[in-house]
């Protein structure tokens, strides 16, 4: 009778636990939920807490850049990240016309949307059928939509946070000020780093390129043989539970790209400059012109930026962010 009692008084333990950790909205809305499903799309987030780090690398740091200058941050309010990059399924979701037939299509890698045409060649028969693209070669790859959405430009990556945060305010879901968003840099770090101080998010050898995959996806500088992978498969995620923050595609943050201040002074949810030529992306990518030039690329303060209006690079993504409005925008 003793241990019925204790069975069931378990079983209660882990039915609160898993109430209060599944996808309860009032929760969420008060900035206390561990994770969140954005319903329609499966979209996942974690919970990022407030906090303080050290943005940037330290200049014994092997591979650092000038423009990595080391300065202290801090995200003064909780957000929620997504735990992979957004896939094309979520994307096309949301963005395609309803009765868009993507399934229809044969892969070579990548999308499908205007813009990123190379990648594929609609199946004989099929409305278009016909355009040279990348020839036979392009006939009878696989479904890539559990692969990150690319070749996308950064106001289309906003646009599906838009929708998004149309979608969830009018089901009366966002937690106040809050909307879904693209990343800033310094979230962006915050999050990759989830505490650590090292060139990576996890502690490992640095130079063994094996060690390096066990969280990290790339392969070599041949666009016909590297492509992107399905998010976060087979390999591990950083402390916060988040999956290929170093590795797959470069991901849009909100901010234009210039060096970072040279003022000591601690900055409180930087937001980066007013305007500029480039945006932002982080992360590193699939694509690396030797495989050995991984830990240079992959690093979590590696910096690379991309004008806004670039919608032909298979390595640029986007990772949603559920965070304060920032204010402008």
């Amino acid at each position: 009778m003793k241990a019925h009692a204790t069975m069931l008084a378990t079983l209660a333990l882990l039915a609160a636990h898993t109430a209060h950790a599944a996808n309860d909205a009032a929760t969420l809305k008060k900035l206390e939920a561990d994770h969140w499903t954005v319903p329609g799309i499966e979209l996942e987030m974690k919970r990022i807490p407030a906090g303080t780090f050290m943005m940037g690398s330290p200049e014994d740091e092997a591979h650092r850049r000038a423009d990595e200058v080391r300065h202290e941050v801090t995200i003064s309010k909780p957000f929620y990240m997504g735990v992979y990059p957004v896939t094309q399924r979520q994307f096309y979701k949301l963005m395609m016309p309803k009765d868009y037939d993507y399934e229809a299509w044969q892969y070579k890698r990548g999308p499908l949307h205007d813009g990123a045409a190379f990648h594929f060649r609609e199946r004989p028969g099929r409305p278009g059928a016909g355009r040279i693209i990348f020839g036979d070669a392009a006939y009878g790859g696989p479904l890539t939509d559990l692969n990150p959405m690319e070749c996308i430009t950064w106001e289309r990556a906003n646009a599906f946070c838009r929708k998004v945060t149309e979608i969830e305010r009018k089901a009366g879901r966002l937690p106040e000020g809050y909307v879904y968003r693209l990343p800033t840099e310094a979230e962006w770090e915050y999050a990759c780093r989830a505490g650590t101080e090292g060139p990576y998010n996890v502690d490992i050898d640095s130079s063994d390129i094996e060690d390096l995959r066990k969280f990290a996806f790339f392969g070599g500088a041949n666009w016909w043989v590297s492509f992107t992978s399905k998010v976060g498969e087979g390999r591990l995620p950083n402390a916060w539970g988040l999956y290929d923050m170093h590795g797959n595609v470069y991901e849009w943050c909100h901010d234009w790209y210039a060096p970072y201040e040279t003022s000591k002074t601690p900055r409180v949810d930087p937001t980066g400059p007013a305007e500029g030529t480039e945006k932002v992306v982080r992360g590193g990518s699939f694509y690396l012109e030797d495989e050995q030039m991984a830990p240079a690329f992959l690093r979590s303060a590696s910096r690379y930026a991309v004008p806004p209006d670039v919608d032909f690079y298979a390595i640029v993504g986007m990772r949603l962010v559920l965070a304060p409005a920032i204010e402008g925008d």
